[in-house]
């Protein structure tokens, strides 16, 4: 872990390039900074990879938030398969769609705290050896460090990696902020406000930070929605 980050140096960006380039197999890298609800894609390497972030977030299903959720790696080697089809019915296929074929997600961990979720994906059938699979887990570790380390000072000392991860989840917390809003303007839980919000995205095909972002700045209020995407932004100030 030491190692990577001493040769390819303390960007998470960068560190993520070279993942990409060390596995001949492999087309694109994501990282996902995630929460229970909330969930904001910290960098693709490429479109297809940006994609595959932004379904598993829209959709609610799919490797990354398997992972996430139990703490281990899922490693998809063919999404094309009755097995994942049957379990990610919404994402195996947009995903295939998008370009990608295999999908290998490695949960980002701090001790028992969940940072996010490291997809790697190829654009054809194919897992991991297990060499791969332990280089891909180092490059795991060392990008947990560095999103730990944008937050935390080099000079502190605390090694208490919680509350880092929750500083830097929270310095992100666009998404987490509207769904808070939306669970009181529609007096339901954090869960299912943000799968309403979530719907509405993926219906309106927009991004979920500009919507979220709308509704932060009370352009959006989902308890004035007569039902279709499109309705709400705007209604409020007379531009519709």
């Amino acid at each position: 872990m030491e190692r990577l980050v001493a040769a390819h140096g303390p960007d998470v960006d960068d560190l993520c390039q070279a993942c990409v380039a060390h596995f001949p197999g492999l087309h694109g890298v994501g990282v996902a900074v995630m929460t229970g609800t909330a969930q904001q894609v910290r960098y693709a390497s490429d479109p297809v990879s940006a994609r595959v972030e932004q379904l598993q977030l829209l959709l609610g299903e799919g490797p990354c938030r398997d992972a996430f959720d139990a703490g281990s790696p899922v490693l998809a080697d063919d999404l094309q398969a009755t097995a994942w089809r049957h379990r990610w019915p919404a994402f195996a296929g947009a995903a295939l769609q998008a370009g990608a074929r295999a999908v290998f997600a490695l949960p980002l961990r701090a001790g028992g705290l969940g940072v996010g979720v490291l997809d790697l994906y190829r654009d054809s059938p194919g897992v991991l050896t297990g060499q791969e699979l332990t280089d891909a887990l180092d490059f795991a570790d060392a990008v947990t460090d560095l999103l730990l380390a944008e937050v935390v000072p080099d000079e502190d000392s605390s090694g208490d990696h919680g509350s880092a991860a929750v500083s830097y989840l929270a310095h992100r917390a666009v998404v987490h902020q509207a769904t808070g809003m939306i669970s009181v303007q529609l007096e339901t839980g954090l869960e299912e406000a943000f799968a309403r919000l979530r719907a509405y995205a993926f219906a309106a095909e927009r991004e979920l930070d500009e919507v979220a972002g709308e509704v932060v700045a009370r352009r959006l209020r989902f308890d004035e929605l007569d039902g279709g995407p499109d309705c709400g932004a705007g209604d409020r100030d007379g531009t519709r």
